[in-house]
């Protein structure tokens, strides 16, 4: 069967909203004939193969191929590709959807413009009233236009998902995905600094969907580690536009390693990681960064600079532990309420307040919540601290030593506290807070080291005598 677009979609574990993702290609108004459908299991333990063999069972121009082991979003696409019997490709993601018109209305822009690559909407899907943030990877496009080269848009290097596009077969060459968290990044800005046309498109949307259920996304150092591998990839291009996405890069992975609370080890292996793949970023990088960008704050323009002029551990202890210029303090309390569901920003009440060492009192109005099973407060965002509630049972925090010390002291720039839900409609909260000095800090900072020290000595030391119970020839 000849047809005009193939699509190809990787799912793991994706039984919850795979049935939408597939109807949203089944009712395209191009009609399904004009659809090869490309399935790529990739070793799911759900419902999900079963789903797709009902799909595949009733129309005869889906395949579907079977992982016989997890392999990864990006190493699935990489096999569906090699599959592909239509001029035009496109990806979906299981969980995602897309509007019904988005394929015959791309396909006609493609003809009439003969672009080899288009890009299309795409709005983040909640489930709810809230409307998502356009980000900086979200180029949304107010008009339909054709350029010649990335080079006369040069903020389309940051529309770096793979799946809000159309690739002619003269593309597909670039589309080898890696099978890192950040598989796409290298496949798709090698497609954007390659396309010889890139017709942009306000006629069709793709709806990536995103959970509310969770405050923040689970970023592992494997995520700092994998990033910085994709920066030096992207660098390995050759490409002035490739600067400005690094900027952006480089900045994400120095955030996570002054933000969340990762073991030292893991965070000078992080640093270490991307001193070896980020190259010099330069004050002209920067400057072109914020000229295109005028809204969006370059927090570490002097880290950046200074990456490779130190050793991981001397700039992990400049820029995040002995440096206070790095906080970036927002002076606003915070208090998350659960209603049975978890903590999410959409039920969080906000403060702001001038922070004092003693008896900060906020009251907190919890009038609009029908339920409230847990409470959590975040006295401050930004900054290192020591603090302690004064009027209300701590459950728990995520602070560097025990709740029941007098002071709860933060080695994290998020520090929260878990209270005891039982309160009436307004809840009141009496709270002491003072910012860790370097004497502190610098003190935490040789503990952490210690316990990381003594905790893989006993790894070390269980794991060699596992071995020679096991190996009568290791002594």
């Amino acid at each position: 069967m000849s047809t005009e677009l193939s699509v190809i979609i990787p799912v793991h574990n994706g039984e919850k909203y795979l049935r939408q993702c597939l109807d949203s290609i089944v009712n395209q108004s191009i009609g399904i004939d004009n659809i090869e459908v490309i399935v790529v299991n990739d070793y799911s333990t759900d419902d999900s193969l079963n789903i797709i063999n009902e799909y595949s069972g009733k129309y005869s121009n889906f395949k579907v191929i079977n992982n016989e082991s997890q392999l990864g979003a990006g190493e699935s696409r990489n096999r569906a590709i090699a599959e592909v019997s239509s001029d035009y490709l496109t990806f979906i993601d299981c969980d995602d959807f897309i509007s019904s018109n988005a394929y015959e209305d791309s396909l006609s822009k493609i003809n009439e413009s003969e672009a080899d690559l288009l890009i299309f909407n795409w709005e983040t899907y909640t489930g709810t009233d809230y409307v998502e943030p356009i980000n900086i990877h979200q180029q949304n496009t107010m008009e339909n236009k054709l350029i010649t080269s990335i080079d006369e848009n040069p903020k389309l290097i940051f529309s770096t998902p793979s799946w809000n596009k159309i690739y002619h077969k003269s593309l597909f060459k670039y589309l080898k995905f890696s099978n890192s968290l950040y598989d796409d990044n290298l496949a798709v800005v090698s497609s954007l600094i390659n396309a010889s046309k890139i017709f942009l498109s306000k006629d069709a949307t793709y709806f990536y969907r995103k959970n509310l259920t969770s405050t923040t996304e689970n970023i592992t150092p494997q995520h700092g580690l994998d990033l910085s591998e994709s920066i030096k990839e992207l660098y390995d291009l050759n490409n002035d536009n490739v600067g400005l996405l690094n900027v952006k890069f480089i900045n994400d992975v120095l955030f996570w390693v002054y933000y969340y609370n990762w073991a030292v080890t893991d965070e000078i292996a992080v640093i270490s990681r991307l001193r070896e793949c980020a190259y010099n970023v330069s004050e002209k990088d920067l400057d072109y960064f914020k000229e295109l960008f005028p809204d969006y704050e370059v927090y570490y323009k002097e880290d950046c600079l200074n990456l490779n002029n130190y050793d991981s551990e001397t700039f992990l202890a400049k820029y995040k532990y002995f440096n206070k210029k790095l906080a970036k303090v927002k002076l606003i309390a915070g208090l998350y309420v659960d209603e049975g569901n978890g903590f999410s920003e959409d039920r969080r009440i906000d403060i702001a307040y001038i922070p004092k060492i003693k008896n900060n009192q906020l009251t907190f109005d919890l009038s609009d919540f029908s339920n409230v099973s847990g409470i959590r407060f975040d006295p401050l965002e930004g900054e290192f601290i020591k603090a302690k509630i004064n009027n209300v049972k701590v459950l728990e925090a995520n602070c560097d030593n025990p709740i029941n010390d007098d002071y709860q002291y933060f080695l994290t720039l998020d520090p929260n506290f878990i209270l005891d839900a039982e309160c009436d409609d307004k809840l009141m909260i009496d709270f002491d807070l003072e910012f860790l000095t370097n004497d502190e800090l610098a003190n935490f900072f040789h503990q952490k080291e210690i316990s990381i020290i003594e905790k893989n000595n006993i790894i070390n030391e269980f794991n060699q005598n596992n071995k020679k119970g096991r190996f009568n020839f290791f002594k």
